[in-house]
C-alpha cells in the first residue's frame, strides 16, 4: 500500500519543529514596553515608529506588534487609531516601521490598525495598489517608484513619504530631486520627508550634524517642506543626537534592549534586555590533558578537565566564528566556548561549573548575560545575533 502524502500544513509543521529544535528563545514583551516609554522620553514629544523589520528583529513582528498595540476595547475608547495616532498611552507605538509590503499585510491581517511605514516601497508597479488597499504609507526612496506613483490612476489617495539620501548612500533619493519632487504638482499626497543616519552611533562624529543641516536644507527650500511631517531619528540619534528630534522618530534596536551607540548609554538612560538564548548541556565528559576537542582539534585540553556540549550550533543561527572570548552562563558561572562552532552544537570548558549536568541549560544572552560580548567574540554586532538565531519562542508579558 502507498504511503500517503503528507499535506503542504503538516510539512510546513514538520519544518518549523525541525527548526525549533531544542534552543529555547524567551522574549519578555513587557522589557519591549519599557523600552519604548524609555524611547519617547528620549525623543521629547515625538511620535514613535515601532521598527519591527525582520520579524521584529528576530523577536517575532506580529507578538510585539500586538503588545505594542491597543486592545479592542481601547480602540473602542479612543476611536480610530490609525486615523488619529496615539499619544495618550505611553506603551503604544503610534506606527510601526516595516521593510516589505508581505511584512507589513503580516501586521494587517494579525488586527494591527496603527499606520504601517513600508522602508522599502513599492517593489513593482502592481504593489502600489496593497499600498492603497491596506492603508500603507510607503517609503518612496527611487525615482522609479516615484514614476509609478507619479502616474498611477489613484495617485491622489496614495499617501506616501519621501526618503532623501543626505549622506548615508544608500536608498533615498538626492537632496535636488526632492526639492523637484516636492515642488512639482503631481497630486500624490506626500505625508512626510525622511533621512537615515549614517554614523549617529558616534556621538563624537560631525558627519551626523551634516546629514541634518543637509535635509534640513531641503525642507527649506521646498514650500511645503516644513508642512510635512519629518523622521530622522533612529535608536542612536534618539540617545545621542536631540537635533534629530522631528515628528517621528524610528527606534529599533533599543526596543530590544540593547545599546545602540559606541559607548556607554547616556546617564539615567536604562534599557532591558527582551531576548533570552538557551539550550540544554547534551553531554559532559572528562577528557585529559592534550586531547583534541572539535574539527581540527584547534583546541587542547591544558589538563585533565569536564567538557560540556551544548544543543546550539550553527544551523541555529551562531556564527561559525568565534574567538577565545566566547562564553556561555550555566548556573550563575560563565564558561568559555572551546574549538570549533559545530553544525548541531557547541563544547564548553565547564571547569567553571563542576556540577553542571545534562540537561542544565546554557544561556547565550539575556538580561544578565551580555550579547554584545558574544557578537565581539564573533567579530560581528548585536543586530546579526538577534536576526539570524532560531529556535522555539516563548512569550513572557
Amino acid at each position: 500500500m502507498q504511503a500517503k502524502m503528507p499535506t503542504s500544513d503538516q510539512l510546513a509543521a514538520w519544518e518549523e519543529n525541525l527548526n525549533n529544535r531544542s534552543v529555547h528563545i524567551d522574549v519578555d514583551l513587557a522589557a519591549i514596553r519599557a523600552n519604548l516609554r524609555t524611547a519617547r522620553l528620549s525623543s521629547s514629544g515625538s511620535k514613535q515608529f515601532a521598527t519591527i523589520k525582520a520579524d521584529a528583529y528576530g523577536h517575532g513582528a506580529v507578538a510585539v506588534a500586538q503588545a505594542l498595540s491597543p486592545s479592542v476595547e481601547d480602540l473602542s475608547l479612543s476611536g480610530d487609531l490609525a486615523a488619529t495616532g496615539n499619544q495618550n498611552n505611553e506603551n503604544y507605538a503610534d506606527g510601526f516601521a516595516v521593510v516589505s509590503v508581505d511584512e507589513a499585510l503580516q501586521l494587517r491581517s494579525a488586527g494591527i490598525q496603527q499606520p504601517i511605514l513600508v522602508l522599502q516601497g513599492p517593489q513593482s508597479q502592481d504593489a502600489c495598489a496593497d499600498m492603497l488597499h491596506f492603508n500603507l504609507w510607503p517609503v518612496i526612496h527611487d525615482m522609479n517608484q516615484y514614476e509609478w506613483y507619479r502616474q498611477h490612476k489613484q495617485r491622489g489617495e496614495l499617501r506616501a513619504w519621501l526618503k532623501v539620501d543626505t549622506g548615508m548612500g544608500r536608498l533615498g533619493v538626492q537632496p535636488d530631486q526632492a526639492i523637484a519632487i516636492l515642488s512639482a504638482q503631481d497630486g500624490i499626497q506626500w505625508m512626510g520627508l525622511m533621512t537615515h543616519f549614517a554614523c549617529a552611533d558616534e556621538p563624537d562624529n560631525p558627519f551626523t550634524l551634516q546629514q541634518i543641516e543637509q535635509f534640513t536644507s531641503v525642507c527649506a527650500k521646498v514650500e511645503r517642506g516644513c508642512d510635512l511631517q519629518q523622521s530622522m531619528a533612529n535608536s542612536a540619534a534618539v540617545m545621542a543626537w536631540p537635533q534629530a528630534r522631528a515628528d517621528w522618530a524610528r527606534p529599533g534596536i533599543m526596543l530590544y534592549g540593547c545599546n545602540p551607540l559606541d559607548r556607554d548609554l547616556p546617564e539615567g538612560v536604562c534599557l532591558q534586555m527582551a531576548m533570552s538564548v538557551s539550550a540544554p548541556l547534551i553531554s559532559t565528559k572528562v577528557l585529559p590533558g592534550g586531547a583534541g576537542v572539535g574539527y581540527a582539534q584547534t583546541w587542547r585540553c591544558p589538563e585533565q578537565m569536564p567538557i560540556g556540549y551544548v544543543a546550539l550550533g550553527y544551523r541555529d543561527g551562531l556564527p561559525r566564528i568565534l574567538d577565545s572570548s566566547a562564553c556561555v552562563d550555566v548556573g550563575g558561572a560563565l564558561c568559555p566556548v572551546v574549538g570549533r562552532v559545530s553544525m548541531d552544537s557547541i563544547a564548553i570548558d565547564l571547569r567553571p561549573a563542576t556540577d553542571a549536568r545534562i540537561g542544565n541549560m546554557a544561556t547565550f544572552w539575556g538580561p544578565d548575560t551580555s550579547i554584545d560580548a558574544l557578537a565581539k567574540a564573533a567579530g560581528t554586532i548585536n543586530y546579526e545575533l538577534l536576526t539570524s538565531i532560531r529556535g522555539r519562542r516563548t512569550y513572557i508579558n
